[in-house]
């Protein structure tokens, strides 16, 4: 298989070892610090939460320029020890009993901002550690890919059974050294990979606000010259913004209104089936010669949407299952083509200014979904809205795949292009 292949290099290995670690680290932070939130403010919580997310799409594409200009290896160590000692103060206070809300707020907004930095770096970073051979590249992007799968599906339950031994606040003390692990994994990957693009790929970066806003511009003017690019990041844009109502806001709301027996254990189920097809369907994407990348995605958002409508009218548990794991089958179609497009089709100095703009477009999609969710859902029955949002993904991967065919598109690649 080729996630056994890529695992054989041992720099690979040692990185997605690092990361599966971190993903864990960054769940066991999520509950704690929104536990503690909503145990000291109340509904107040919610502040912690968008205050991560609000420095992540400001800081979004500014992560990105920097990702490019910058050395990614140096970028991720120094992000991963600010992180470090960021988090690890909130279990310093928590355990002196001198923890208040606000520190919970700086903390989000520094894991927020810095995150939007160290996830194009890491990105940008893995053509060169592959070698640039396309298997090992794309069995390497399954392995990252999964790595927050995981840690969906595993995280919450292993922060429960920890905190029977230890205090909450040491579930921050973990996440604190799973950035120090993080850090000193790719320190010890050492120089010999190309950090950085190669001389005559680098452009002449001002610097000051203008430079900034330059090399985005660019950024943004190169991936729009990519058709199949501009029509993928828009599917990633729907496919968010639906999950968001059906998923996130629709599936919980159904069960609580009697829906599938109304037992919170059922919705459990739901979540654990949807993350075991995420899990199965990145482990096949991840191993394929996949040579078709756009149908692959629009295919995607066909299984995401059928997943959906089937199970907005489930009438049974197991089909309800069923349904679950089949829409989890479109999440790693989608995600993995896309960063292969990202990191094989773009020059190296621009990869992490484009992963940045997924990012902004795939956060913008679930946020406007989670607004529109409740008052959507307060209009029509839960089961209704589930399945219109769903037929919107359907719709969108019709469409994709009459635009484009049934064959991969003919796109010059942007490399060569930046090269003549």
């Amino acid at each position: 298989m080729s996630f056994l292949k890529a695992l054989r290099l041992p720099q690979i290995a040692l990185l997605w070892t690092s990361q599966v670690l971190s993903a864990m680290g960054d769940y066991f932070y999520t509950i704690a610090v929104m536990w503690i939130a909503v145990k000291t403010s109340g509904s107040s919580a919610g502040f912690v939460a968008a205050a991560e997310a609000v420095a992540m799409f400001v800081f979004g594409l500014l992560g990105g320029v920097y990702a490019d200009r910058w050395n990614r290896r140096i970028t991720m160590i120094v992000v991963d020890a600010v992180r470090a000692v960021a988090v690890m103060a909130l279990p310093i206070l928590a355990l002196t009993s001198r923890l208040q809300f606000w520190h919970l707020v700086v903390v989000a907004v520094i894991i927020g901002s810095l995150s939007a930095l160290f996830d194009p770096a890491l990105q940008a970073s893995l053509p060169a550690l592959t070698g640039g051979e396309t298997r090992t590249l794309q069995a390497t992007n399954g392995l990252m890919d999964i790595t927050r799968r995981l840690a969906r599906t595993l995280g919450p339950g292993l922060a429960g059974l920890l905190v029977t031994f230890l205090p909450l606040a040491h579930l921050f003390t973990l996440d604190s050294l799973s950035f120090v692990i993080s850090a000193l994994a790719v320190c010890a990957l050492g120089s010999r990979f190309a950090w950085q693009p190669a001389r005559e790929e680098q452009q002449a970066h001002q610097n000051g606000l203008r430079g900034i806003v330059q090399d985005v511009a660019g950024g943004i003017h190169l991936v729009s010259g990519h058709r199949p690019l501009v029509w993928s990041l828009g599917a990633i844009f729907l496919s968010n913004f639906v999950w968001s109502i059906a998923f996130v806001v629709g599936i919980p709301l159904l069960i609580a209104r009697g829906g599938l027996g109304g037992s919170v254990g059922v919705y459990g189920l739901i979540i654990a089936a949807y993350g075991v097809g995420n899990v199965l369907s990145n482990l096949v994407i991840g191993s394929l010669n996949i040579k078709r990348r756009v149908l692959t995605i629009f295919l995607g958002k066909g299984f995401l949407g059928l997943g959906f409508l089937l199970l907005a009218f489930s009438s049974s548990v197991p089909m309800a299952l069923f349904a679950s794991a089949l829409a989890a089958i479109g999440g790693p179609m989608g995600d993995i083509m896309l960063i292969m497009m990202l990191q094989t089709d773009l020059p190296a100095n621009q990869i992490g200014k484009a992963y940045s703009l997924r990012m902004i477009v795939e956060n913008v999609g679930a946020a406007l979904g989670l607004l529109v969710a409740v008052p959507f859902l307060g209009m029509v029955s839960v089961s209704l809205g589930m399945a219109l949002s769903a037929l919107l993904l359907v719709a969108t991967s019709v469409i994709g795949l009459v635009h484009f065919g049934w064959r991969e598109p003919v796109v010059e690649t942007l490399v060569s292009k930046q090269r003549t």
